[in-house]
């Protein structure tokens, strides 16, 4: 009997991207809910061994060669240049399963302000 078992990559990608979010819920969480984030923290660590990379670029600078998929602009209507915005929000990430693409990330973007802030 082998050891191995197949999962359609439709269902590794789902699997992947509920982790992710869990993690990300999670952590913006006040409540502190140790049980929880082990098991999460067991289920990404298995994701990683197998190969899965996580990229959450929030706060990085827009790039439309990125593997994204842009939801939303939060902006002043005035910004037309999308390399001027930097990625709010990862809505999912940019996963990566044994360095080929799984899943493309979704992102919220907006205009930076002098300090560092979203406007």
């Amino acid at each position: 009997m082998s050891e191995m078992l197949a999962i359609p990559k439709e269902m590794l990608a789902t699997f992947a991207v509920e982790v992710w979010r869990l993690t990300q819920n999670i952590e913006k969480s006040p409540t502190n809910i140790v049980a929880l984030r082990y098991s999460l923290r067991k289920l990404r660590q298995a994701l990683e061994v197998e190969g899965c990379v996580f990229l959450d670029l929030t706060g990085k600078n827009y790039d439309s060669g990125l593997a994204i998929e842009v939801i939303d602009i939060e902006s002043d209507n005035q910004t037309t240049d999308l390399t001027e915005l930097i990625i709010k929000e990862m809505l999912v990430p940019i996963i990566l399963f044994q360095g080929k693409l799984l899943v493309s990330g979704q992102v919220i973007l907006a205009k930076p302000t002098l300090e560092g802030r979203y406007e």
